[in-house]
This record gives C-alpha cells, sequence and structure tokens, in this order.
C-alpha cells in the first residue's frame, strides 16, 4: 500500500540535479487528512501568523491548514492528536527513518532535545494529525516531503509566554 501511495503522489513537473519537485497543482490534489486543533491553540498560532514579518512556506503551510482544522475542546479525550507540547513518533516516508520529537513554541526548540518548533516545517506538518495518518507537504525549493504518525503521546503542557 505504501509503494502505491508514493507513486500516486509523487508526479513531478521537473527535475534539477536528481529532485524532484512537485507543482502545488499536485500537491493540491493529494487528499489532506483531517486536523484537529484547541481553540487555545489557534488563537496562539494565528497570532503567530499575522506578527510574522516575513513568509516562507512553513508559515504559508499553517496558515493553510489552520483554515480547514477541526477546532475541538480542550480537554478532548477521545484520540490524542499532534499539538503544541505534544511528544510525537513519526515516520518519513522517503527515508523510512523513524523520530520521535516534542512539538514546542519557537522560543522553546532545541534539537538536541529533540524539541521542534510548532513554526517548522516538520511542525506544521505533525500539528492537529492522529496515528497513522499521513501528511505531503513542498518545502520552499518544492520538493515533496512526506509523513507518518506512528503515535501521539498525551503530554500537551504548552508554555504560554
Amino acid at each position: 500500500m505504501r509503494l502505491i501511495l508514493i507513486s500516486r503522489l509523487q508526479p513531478c513537473t521537473a527535475q534539477k540535479n536528481g529532485i524532484r519537485r512537485m507543482s502545488k497543482t499536485t500537491l493540491k490534489a493529494a487528499r489532506k487528512p483531517r486536523i484537529l486543533i484547541t481553540a487555545q491553540d489557534l488563537e496562539i498560532l494565528e497570532s503567530m501568523v499575522d506578527l510574522s514579518p516575513s513568509r516562507n512556506a512553513a508559515l504559508n503551510l499553517l496558515e493553510e491548514e489552520l483554515s480547514r482544522a477541526v477546532v475541538v475542546n480542550q480537554d478532548l479525550k477521545a484520540r490524542a492528536f499532534c499539538r503544541i507540547g505534544s511528544w510525537v513518533t513519526y515516520e518519513d516516508l522517503a527515508s523510512g527513518q523513524v523520530r520521535s520529537i516534542q512539538i514546542v513554541m519557537p522560543g522553546e526548540a532545541d534539537i538536541d532535545k529533540r524539541q521542534v518548533s510548532v513554526l517548522s516545517l516538520v511542525g506544521v506538518s505533525l500539528l492537529g494529525l492522529v496515528a497513522d495518518a499521513e501528511f505531503t507537504w513542498a518545502d520552499d525549493k518544492g520538493r515533496p516531503h512526506s509523513l507518518r504518525v506512528l503515535s501521539v503521546g498525551d503530554e500537551h503542557h504548552a508554555k504560554l509566554e
């Protein structure tokens, strides 16, 4: 099944230096998983987008994902989802590499502690996903990236300073 999904999501419009690039149309055609967000996280992230002096792929993706997010109750216990403060284990579908990280506010990001900013492309792409969800996006250079959430920890203690 994984090979079918990858081949379906990777038609390229150009190849330069061996790097496959996906068009925005191809990326938008890929079915996106439902994402969940609390009202508190939504307010924080919308403020960050509004106050950002410059735009990049991560902020553009964040703005797009927030516009389609389903706002849920802060105390939702039905199924854990990736949010600020969550510990997430995911697989990079291109390399097969499995990583465990915590999604944190930008000022708390520390790669040595496996803490990734919610404003990074990986942080944004994980935001709102549940276990087994897959997500594909393109970086600033148009290179496709895909990941699958393997597990989401229950911890989500964001420092709101």
